[in-house]
């Protein structure tokens, strides 16, 4: 009877010679070599499983290892190899693309890991070369429009802003007030949230209307004048946050939108509704306001 050896899976078969018996190695059973079917299916031969590219979005019949799905600079390949989401550029949602994170130089920062040093902190909230400038927002000046940050419920704030400001990242309107989230001013001085982290004008800011509004800017309002002094130059404005108050001086630039003019003091009485405004960040002074002409509603915030 054949014998079965059970670490070698060959089958070893009794012989008669001369003197006794022996054993010959008769056959190899195929267990002993893995089947090529156990190896993952690859129809288009680009290293990525089918399986895994189907779950993904990619294509399964054409090769795409060097694209780039979701524009977050690493190839669908490479997405393959970190097992990162080829078609979120955002896997761990720290505020950070995935391929920023790769390549950001700090051995600490992990991809799949939103803190990756467990101090409470996003990795994208994070200073990590301590210019003041968060890690998520180095490459804004930079990165094509193509890659800029996502905004999916289209309130004009970033998803990678949402979470420093208290808001929603699916919701436009998260505190249900009428006023989408990107138009309030959270932390009440004077600039809309979604302007509040505008490096040198964002050239990706879209104006489809070509009116020289961006339309994350179309529609705002963040308040009426309550009040102005010509003799201190103090400025009381109305918004959703409470009464602001701002310091003019003789450089200060007062516009009015759409009007093809430019406004002075005068306009400043009562009632003016404020679209904008520009304070510098040291002295605290108005550098800018924007004023709707008095003729003209303040457009849709939808």
């Amino acid at each position: 009877m054949p014998l079965i050896h059970p670490a070698a899976a060959v089958v070893l078969r009794p012989v008669r010679r001369a003197g006794g018996l022996a054993l010959a190695v008769t056959a190899v059973l195929s267990l002993a070599v893995p089947s090529a079917s156990a190896a993952p299916r690859d129809r288009d031969r680009d290293g990525m499983p089918d399986r895994w590219e189907a779950r993904n979005g990619l294509s399964t019949r054409t090769n795409d290892a060097r694209l780039d799905k979701d524009h977050d600079g690493l190839n669908n390949r490479t997405e393959y190899r970190l097992h990162t989401l080829p078609a979120d550029e955002d896997t761990d949602d720290d505020g950070m693309d995935d391929g920023d994170e790769v390549r950001d130089g700090v051995a600490a920062t992990d991809v799949k890991d939103r803190d990756s040093d467990n101090d409470g902190r996003l990795d994208g909230d994070e200073d990590s070369d301590r210019d003041r400038i968060a890690n998520e927002d180095e490459d804004d000046a930079a990165e094509a429009c193509v890659d800029d940050d996502d905004d999916r419920d289209r309130d004009f704030v970033d998803d990678e802003d949402e979470n420093e400001l208290g808001v929603r990242v699916t919701d436009a309107d998260s505190d249900d007030d009428g006023v989408r989230d990107g138009s309030e001013d959270r932390d009440r001085d004077g600039v809309s949230n979604e302007d509040e982290d505008d490096q040198l004008r964002d050239r990706c800011n879209v104006d489809r209307d070509h009116d020289g509004v961006a339309d994350e800017d179309e529609g705002d309002l963040l308040g009426t004048v309550v009040s102005f002094d010509e003799t201190t130059r103090q400025l009381a404005v109305d918004t959703v946050n409470g009464v602001l108050r701002f310091s003019l001086t003789d450089d200060t630039e007062i516009d009015i939108e759409h009007s093809g003019r430019e406004g002075s003091t005068a306009d400043l009485a009562p009632g003016a509704r404020v679209s904008e405004v520009d304070v510098d960040d040291k002295t605290g002074a108005l550098e800018e306001i924007q004023l709707f002409a008095a003729a003209s509603p303040p457009l849709s915030d939808d």
